[in-house]
């Protein structure tokens, strides 16, 4: 069965809190996963919370970071002082992709990867027996509240040909209007922030899944 897990990316510290209050009201996200978008204002042109903010507003679910940062090694020590259980890090970040992987491998993390809209799903051949995820960017990363580009279908299906082991995982724009697609086309997971949290959270998940399961 497709997982979904919440996502959040929020630039102030009042709306992050805002948010994790949100799922921890949520009957549907009492246990699994939240995704927090890390950005600094370099890899991409926006910048959200730090560290130190997701610390101090602790959270049940297991954490998984998405960094869209130039180092993401830089990163990787102080997630796992707050506790990170996965971290994905940027294919087209500017730091060595073996180096990243086994930093947080080492300090015992998941390790996946995201790839943008234009790099080929063959780039990642060396590294796929390293890496448990793969994260496909079905926006260009940096801002909530785009169009899904429908491209990131194809990709996933060639991930598929190229005998992929880990998850494969969708984000950006993802929907009601396109989740089927998605797990259809082969995703294990949808992140999924602005329509899960825009309103009745467990309302608007009940009505993802209405739209999954129907036959």
């Amino acid at each position: 069965m497709v997982q979904i897990i919440p996502a959040i990316l929020d630039t102030t510290p009042e709306d992050f809190k805002k948010h994790v209050e949100q799922l921890k009201h949520s009957v549907s996200f009492q246990e699994g996963w939240v995704h927090i978008d890390f950005e600094d204002n370099e890899f991409v042109q926006n910048k959200t919370v730090d560290i130190t903010t997701v610390i101090k507003t602790p959270i049940s679910l297991n954490k998984e970071a998405h960094l869209m940062v130039v180092h993401p090694l830089q990163w990787i020590d102080k997630l796992k002082e707050a506790s990170f259980k996965r971290v994905i890090f940027h294919f087209e970040s500017k730091d060595d992709i073996l180096e990243c992987i086994s930093k947080i491998k080492q300090l015992e993390m998941e390790a996946g990867i995201a790839l943008n809209i234009d790099t080929p799903v063959e780039s990642l051949e060396p590294f796929k027996d390293k890496l448990d995820s793969v994260l496909v960017m079905s926006v260009v990363p940096g801002f909530q509240g785009q169009p899904f580009l429908p491209e990131a279908l194809d990709k996933i299906k060639a991930l598929k040909k190229l005998n992929w082991s880990g998850r494969i995982a969708v984000d950006g724009a993802v929907r009601d209007s396109n989740a089927k697609q998605i797990i259809e086309a082969g995703a294990d997971q949808l992140i999924i922030g602005s329509y899960l949290l825009k309103g009745d959270i467990d309302e608007n998940l009940e009505n993802l899944w209405e739209v999954i399961l129907d036959e």
